[in-house]
């Protein structure tokens, strides 16, 4: 277990993963985050084939609105720093770090309610597990293993009154912006 992010940084620098540009100002998560994250049980790392990797367990939600006889998907569309640095970031879902010890379906709604201000009394669908692996763009450098738990739900006009276009992560300093898409 890491007890300081000094100890955070040593262990990245072990593995030859610098955290020069973890910063906000460039549009980035910072170590401190990593550490909060690694503590909080949201992540962890592991030396996987004598490398550093951060694994990460997330329901993914795709949520989708019919108004009329259209269809739109909601997405996040950027994230905007309070540096002024944006974050073209286009997701089809909604994503969220799963806690330790949280179920899915749990992380699910609770991502909703966070993201978008969303409490939901209708059931999401789940459509299945799946395993992707990539360098994270939250924390250049470090390659992360991500477990998401897919899940969907097509909701009627009465809930888009009760979406929240943004969310403003005051910890991270940041603004995500949702919008919606016609559907193809």
């Amino acid at each position: 277990m890491l007890h300081t992010v000094i100890a955070l940084e040593n262990l990245l620098s072990q593995y030859n993963i610098s955290t020069k540009d973890w910063s906000h100002d460039l549009g980035n998560k910072t170590i401190e985050e990593l550490f909060t994250e690694i503590k909080e049980g949201e992540s962890e790392l592991k030396i996987l084939d004598q490398k550093l990797v951060r694994l990460l367990k997330v329901s993914s939600i795709d949520v989708k609105f019919k108004l009329g006889d259209q269809y739109f998907q909601l997405i996040e569309d950027k994230q905007i720093f309070l540096s002024g640095i944006e974050r073209k970031r286009e997701l089809v879902t909604i994503t969220e770090k799963l806690k330790q010890y949280e179920t899915p379906l749990k992380g699910a709604y609770r991502g909703l309610e966070e993201e978008i201000g969303l409490k939901l009394d209708k059931e999401l669908t789940f459509e299945g597990e799946t395993d992707w692996e990539k360098i994270s763009p939250s924390y250049p450098n470090l390659f992360t293993r991500y477990e998401l738990y897919n899940y969907s739900i097509i909701l009627g006009e009465k809930y888009i009154k009760y979406i929240r276009f943004s969310e403003y992560q005051e910890e991270e300093k940041l603004l995500s912006l949702f919008t919606l898409k016609p559907c193809d």
